[in-house]
């Protein structure tokens, strides 16, 4: 019996394979061509479609290219120890993936629609839903546990802690667009968002500030370690740090 051949034209077609892809199988050496014609063109066999289908379902099931390759240069062996390796690689994409919708849920809810919030803050705010637990390591290794607990906010509902993280992003946001416009830390634009935070961290902490030992807990977190907290810029914490201890030295009321 003769083989059947395709153009690629008609290889595409029948399969719902661009040529770019086609050419692109070709150059990693998934897919070779049986055959050429005069003109130069590729032509593809029923054996080049049966092929092609084992690729197409393999990508359906998230192999990569590479290991797509490697499979079908062992000719499809055991592929039930490959689909069950599969299996669980696509499981721990399904977790990564519910993360990181889980977070871009807070993240909005924190966000509220308020249009103003510079970028580097969502960012910054990002960054930290995402590296909770790190970070709380983090601070576990420099401050008390009952601080760190409550600083965790492990104690509010989910709905509580978007209220405090959202008023948190609001104040970082006002103090990083004041820290632009040059008004030094003791400004007293800049003292009433001090005391905003001040009192949200000692709502937080279930304590005043002045109690913890203040200005050696505030020097401590702005040694912050880069890969957990590469979106807060050191002049921004500074800035934050200096203008919460000249509110603390100079005994301004915080209510």
């Amino acid at each position: 019996m003769s083989k059947k051949y395709y153009t690629v034209g008609s290889f595409s077609k029948l399969t719902s394979t661009s040529t770019p892809t086609l050419r692109y199988y070709d150059r990693k050496g998934l897919l070779k061509p049986s055959g050429y014609t005069e003109g130069g063109y590729r032509t593809y066999s029923d054996e080049d479609l049966f092929r092609l289908h084992q690729i197409l379902t393999l990508k359906y099931l998230d192999y990569s290219l590479d290991d797509i390759s490697e499979y079908l240069e062992q000719d499809g062996k055991d592929f039930n120890a490959s689909l069950k390796l599969q299996y669980g690689l696509l499981l721990k994409k399904q977790q990564h993936i519910q993360r990181i919708v889980d977070t871009v849920e807070r993240a909005i809810a924190i966000v509220d629609d308020n249009d103003t919030i510079d970028p580097r803050i969502m960012m910054m705010m990002v960054r930290s839903i995402q590296h909770e637990e790190e970070q709380k390591q983090w601070l576990s290794e420099r401050l008390p546990d009952a601080l760190v607990q409550s600083m965790s906010l492990s104690g509010l509902s989910l709905d509580e802690r978007i209220q405090v993280e959202r008023k948190i992003m609001i104040a970082f946001n006002d103090l990083l667009l004041m820290s632009k416009q040059g008004l030094p830390p003791e400004h007293h634009l800049v003292q009433e968002r001090a005391v905003t935070l001040k009192l949200i961290m000692e709502q937080m902490m279930g304590q005043s500030l002045q109690e913890l030992g203040t200005n050696e807990t505030l020097r401590s977190l702005g040694e912050w370690d880069p890969q957990l907290f590469p979106n807060i810029e050191p002049e921004l914490m500074n800035y934050l740090i200096e203008a919460l201890l000249h509110l603390l030295s100079h005994d301004i009321p915080s209510s």
